[in-house]
């Protein structure tokens, strides 16, 4: 058998190929014949990231703790009392209205000068059927003439005497502070003294050069602790 050039130069080249691929193959044969190296590695992803995990979970555990206990128990202010309120007269929503209601139950007087005795006062569960109840009550008699009464349903008397304007986008609103020109308390904290009472006061001024033509709402509330419940609802307005 005759060798010439060509031959010898490729067996050459396979036998140093041979050798570059036998000498790799312990390295490789040892990262996979090993398994415990790789099960090593993954035991110690797992546990990172469970680890990470477990500390986000446990930072959103507390955050959320943390707003439930600043939420729970917290009472709210007047004005957001009155605010949830307002928006329900406007709305006609009596449930929520009754929802705040003192179970002594609440006086709606239709002028500045509460009348303690012969004012209508509703439970929260009468409240909550105002609406519609047919019955046409007397709201008030105007004193010296028992023939002019304020004689309406419920319906009819919060169309005139409660949300008779738009007081949430047409007024103005403070606590504890009588607002326009001619404002004036009436009897208010006589019935309802200042020392365990708040009031919260919607004003929409009048149109018109003298501007007489005002109309106002009080909302009224017993302070208990940091509670506040409501027990009158007093409108007042200008005479024109």
């Amino acid at each position: 058998m005759k060798w010439n050039t060509i031959t010898y130069l490729a067996l050459g080249i396979i036998v140093t190929l041979a050798l570059a691929a036998y000498s790799s193959a312990p390295e490789e044969r040892s990262e996979i014949q090993n398994p415990e190296n790789m099960q090593e590695r993954q035991e110690i992803q797992i546990e990172s990231y469970s680890a990470a995990e477990g500390e986000a979970l446990s930072q959103g555990a507390r955050t959320n703790k943390k707003s439930s206990e600043s939420l729970e128990g917290q009472p709210l202010s007047v004005t957001e009392a009155s605010t949830s309120i307002i928006k329900a007269l406007q709305e006609k929503d009596m449930e929520t209205v009754a929802s705040w209601a003192s179970e002594d139950g609440v006086r709606f007087s239709p002028f500045a000068n509460i009348d303690p005795v012969h004012d209508l006062v509703f439970t929260p569960d009468e409240i909550s059927d105002l609406l519609r109840d047919p019955t046409r009550y007397v709201w008030r008699t105007v004193p010296d003439n028992h023939d002019d009464k304020i004689k309406m349903t419920y319906a009819d008397y919060h169309l005139n005497y409660v949300y008779n304007k738009n007081f949430i986008h047409d007024g103005e609103n403070a606590v504890n502070v009588l607002l326009g020109k001619d404002a004036h308390p009436g009897n208010l904290h006589e019935i309802y003294p200042e020392a365990n009472h708040d009031f919260v006061e919607f004003h929409v001024k009048g149109t018109g050069a003298e501007g007489r033509d005002w109309h106002t709402l009080r909302l009224v509330f017993e302070k208990i602790g940091q509670d506040h419940i409501l027990v009158g609802i007093v409108h007042d307005q200008g005479r024109t």
